[in-house]
C-alpha cells in the first residue's frame, strides 16, 4: 500500500511535528538581509500600505538509516508555507486526525520494522497513515544536509 521509503520519512516528519506542537523545536526562519524596499516610500508608509507577511521557515527533519531496507541517511526541509496549505486543503475528518494524532502527550511511532516479517509495521490506522504520506510527501530533500547538523 505505501513504499516503506515514504513510511519511514513519515515516521520522523510526525515526530519533527510533533516536537513543534509541544514546544521542543521550531520553524527555522529565513530572514533576508534588509527588509525594507531600495527606494520610494519612507518605512512607515511602507509597513501600512502592504502585507506583513511571514518569513519563509522551514522544519528540518531527520531521517535515520534503516540498513535491512536499503534506507538511506536523509535530511528533509518541510516548509512552513507547503505545511499551512496542506492544512487547509484537508479535509476536516482528516484535520481532525492529524491534530489528534499531534495534540497527544508523547510522540508514539507510526510504523515499526519488524525483523522477523523484515518489513514496516504499521501502528496507526490507514486514513491517518495516508494523511501522514501526503502531507511527507511535501518535504524536500536538502542536499547537502543543513549546517545544524553535522
Amino acid at each position: 500500500m505505501f513504499e516503506p521509503l515514504d513510511l519511514w520519512r513519515a515516521q520522523w516528519v510526525a515526530t519533527a511535528l510533533w516536537r513543534v506542537v509541544h514546544g521542543e523545536a521550531r520553524w527555522i526562519t529565513l530572514t533576508p538581509e534588509d527588509p525594507r524596499p531600495f527606494s520610494g516610500a519612507p518605512a512607515a508608509s511602507y509597513a501600512l500600505t502592504t502585507r506583513q507577511a511571514e518569513a519563509p521557515a522551514y522544519l528540518p527533519v531527520h531521517v535515520p538509516p534503516l540498513p535491512p531496507l536499503d534506507i538511506s541517511r536523509e535530511h528533509l526541509r518541510l516548509w512552513r508555507s507547503d505545511y499551512q496549505a496542506f492544512l487547509r486543503r484537508l479535509h476536516p475528518a482528516e484535520r481532525q486526525l492529524l491534530e489528534a494524532y499531534l495534540g497527544r502527550g508523547r510522540p508514539s511511532a507510526i510504523c515499526t520494522y519488524n525483523h522477523s516479517a523484515r518489513r514496516l509495521q504499521l501502528h496507526v490506522p490507514l486514513d491517518m497513515a495516508d494523511v501522514l504520506v501526503r502531507l511527507t510527501r511535501l518535504a524536500t530533500l536538502d542536499t547537502p544536509p543543513p549546517p545544524e547538523v553535522h
